[in-house]
Formats: C-alpha cells, sequence, structure tokens
C-alpha cells in the first residue's frame, strides 16, 4: 500500500532546496484542485491524500474497480506506517510530511532527500544523457543538444550569429514552462529582460534550435533505488503551439507503436530505449525510486523525418505515465480517447464547462471500466479554475 501526494511544479521547488519553499499561487490551486489524479497511476488497495472527501469520490467506486481511495489528513492515523509516493521527489514535500508526522503521530515512510537529486532534475542532466546517445546512435543529429549560457551578451550573440530560430528553456523548467521562443532578428528588451530573469534565478539558460515538430511522445520508466529500471511504455501527448501541455492519447502500447514507426524505424526506437536503460539505469537507478519520463519527438529536417530523443526528463510521475496506467486499468481494451489538463480563470467557467460535457457526452461503464464518454478525474465545484478530464470513445 503506497499513500500517494500529487506536488506539482516540483522542478521549481528542487531547484530553491528549501523546506519551506512556498509554491506559487496558481500552482497551490492546481495541486489542491487535481489532488486526486495520482489515483489513476495508483494501484489497488492504495491511498490518494485529498483536502476533503466528497461525494465524487462515492461515485467513482460505485463504477470503476480497484481505483486507490481518497483520505484525508485526519484520517492518517488509520494508515500508520504506509509509504508515501511522492509525484516529484523536493525538500519541501518531504517537509510537508514530515510535520504531518508529528501533527498526527504516525510513522509515514518518506522518500529521503539526495544532494544528487538537483542535479538529475536540471536540463543540463537531459543535455548529457542526449550527447550520450549521440555518441552511441550516429542517426541522432548533433545539432539538436543545446548549449548553456551564464552571461546575456552570450545568449545575444548566439541569436545573431545563428541561421535557425533558437529556443531558450530555464534549467529547473517542464511542461512547457519557462521557455522562450528568441527571435531570428536578434533580442528585444523584452527577452533580454526575461533571460536576465531566468540567469539571475537560477544561473544558466538552455538554448537550442528550433526544429520542425510533427509528433510529440516519452518513454517512461520506472526505477526501484535499487539499481534497476524498467520500460513502462510509450506516452503520445501533444502541446500548443508554445509547447505547453494539452493533452494525452489514451489507447493501447500497439496503437502508440504504430503512429512512432510509420516514420520512424522501430529498430531506431528500440536501440534509443536499450542505450537509454542504460544511462538512466548508471545515473538514476541507484539513487531515486519512482518515475522518469523522457519527452522526445518525431521532426523533419530537410524532407526527412528525424528523432529527437532526448527533449527533456521529467524525475517525477508525469501526465504520460497517468494516461499510459490510466488505459491499462480503467479503459475498456476496445476503447481510446484522450486525456485533458484545462485552465480557466473565470470563476464558474470550469464547472459550467464540466456541466454541459456530462450531458453532450454522458459517461458508460462496463465490467467496472470506462467504455465511453466524458469524466473529470477529479472532483468540480464552481471554484474550480483546473480540470483534468478523459473523453473516451
Amino acid at each position: 500500500m503506497k499513500l500517494h501526494y500529487f506536488n506539482p511544479g516540483h522542478e521549481t521547488a528542487v531547484h530553491n532546496g528549501s523546506p519551506y519553499y512556498m509554491v506559487p499561487a496558481n500552482i497551490a490551486a492546481m495541486q489542491q484542485e487535481l489532488a486526486y489524479l495520482p489515483a489513476w497511476y495508483g494501484d489497488k488497495g492504495d491511498l490518494v491524500l485529498v483536502a476533503e472527501s466528497n461525494s465524487y469520490f462515492s461515485f467513482l467506486n460505485k463504477n470503476i474497480c480497484n481505483l486507490p481511495q481518497a483520505i484525508t489528513q485526519n484520517e492518517l492515523t488509520k494508515y500508520d506506517s504506509t509509504d508515501v509516493s511522492l509525484w516529484g521527489i523536493s525538500p519541501q514535500a518531504i517537509h510537508y510530511f514530515d510535520m504531518l508526522n508529528k501533527e498526527y503521530a504516525t510513522n509515514l515512510n518518506i522518500p529521503k532527500w539526495h544532494n544528487g537529486y538537483t542535479d538529475l532534475n536540471s536540463r543540463s542532466n537531459a543535455k548529457d544523457c542526449l550527447s550520450e546517445i549521440v555518441k552511441q546512435i550516429p542517426q541522432i543529429q548533433d545539432s539538436i543538444i543545446p548549449r548553456f549560457y551564464t552571461e546575456p551578451e552570450e545568449i545575444d550573440n548566439a541569436v545573431r550569429l545563428s541561421s535557425e530560430r533558437l529556443l531558450a528553456k530555464a534549467p529547473y523548467s517542464s511542461s512547457g514552462r519557462g521557455l522562450l521562443w528568441l527571435p531570428v532578428t536578434g533580442l528585444t528588451r523584452t527577452e533580454s529582460q526575461i533571460l536576465r530573469g531566468i540567469l539571475k534565478k537560477q544561473g544558466s539558460v538552455s538554448v537550442e534550435r528550433v526544429v520542425d515538430k510533427k509528433t510529440d511522445f516519452a518513454m517512461e520508466f520506472l526505477t526501484d533505488g535499487n539499481n534497476h529500471i524498467q520500460f513502462a511504455g510509450y506516452s503520445l501527448f501533444e502541446t500548443n503551439n508554445k509547447g505547453a501541455y494539452e493533452s494525452n492519447y489514451i489507447g493501447s502500447q500497439q496503437s502508440i507503436e504504430k503512429e512512432l514507426t510509420q516514420n520512424i524505424p522501430t529498430e531506431l526506437l528500440d536501440r534509443i530505449k536499450l542505450v537509454l536503460t542504460s544511462i538512466l539505469k548508471e545515473k538514476y537507478a541507484q539513487l531515486y525510486k519512482g518515475c522518469i519520463g523522457v519527452d522526445m519527438m518525431i521532426y523533419t529536417d530537410e524532407g526527412e523525418y528525424k528523432l529527437h530523443p532526448c527533449v527533456e526528463i521529467n524525475m517525477r510521475f508525469n501526465m504520460g505515465y497517468l494516461a499510459l496506467k490510466l488505459f491499462e486499468n480503467y479503459i475498456t481494451p476496445t476503447s481510446h480517447g484522450r486525456f485533458y489538463l484545462d485552465f480557466n480563470p473565470i470563476e464558474g467557467s470550469i464547472y459550467e464547462q464540466h456541466i454541459a460535457m456530462q450531458h453532450r457526452y454522458p459517461i458508460k461503464f462496463q465490467d467496472g471500466r470506462i467504455d465511453k464518454g466524458y469524466l473529470s478525474l477529479c472532483p468540480i465545484d464552481r471554484d474550480n479554475r483546473y480540470r483534468a478530464y478523459i473523453l473516451i470513445e
């Protein structure tokens, strides 16, 4: 049995390093409103920590088999000595559970912090992994390897000398956050200010060439902290034109592989999987227990399809792994659909959309699984600004 806890935006908390780090208000809202999300990748008999009990959970338990149970802080004493599974491990999340152990006189088993985690969460580590893959697999272009800069003048010079458009990224960011598309004509005052802000906070900036992306996907891995790693599966996802995460495909692994191998040979994907497994085992598997998602992309260059095997490494659970396990455990095998993450700051808008979609796409269950229709994966009320939901057909 594990107790799951959703703490999005953990890369920033890792970089901050303080147990007392305060998440931004929008991340705090997301964390509270989508607290039940880990249930969809958890195992039968697991628990998920939520702010309050809700009739929504009763509805789920009546219709879906083997879902983890939602519990509140006041119920923690019933589950003393349970292992805590964090969405992402950070000093702040560890401290939060230390405080809960003291407050409720429990002995929850909390993940330990290792100083090596800080580097492993950085984009510089993803760059090192990509460089190693390029060395071992000649089909991967070395021109996709990012460069790191510590001075704004260096970045300005790189932009001026480049014949291609460049993309800057904050070293500690993910899911499309911390990205800055640089104009080919040179940095304006706005870009310079943003870059100086990132440099002041994080010390460096990653810069890479923009490619003609066709497909976003990821390889998902699980490590046990005892030098073992296993490939969990593929996830196929979509981002908006700014690179921010939007949705994930929900369906069989066979259908995802069929999509990917239309343009990339199976042999190359298998080779990447082998090399990446070896690299991740060496870097992560001795220290870290949990999920690792390696974002990748298929792009075109001079009319040919190419593979970028390591856009970023997410040392945490992620929406792709969630979508993978959601299909495996809770969707009828002949169905497919999409998982969406939605945000609307206007009060009541998310709730109204939720009600409308319930009527338009009524949910249907079959043998304890979701067969068809719309379902919000977390409770929704009038105050919600965030929504995680699925549409299945």
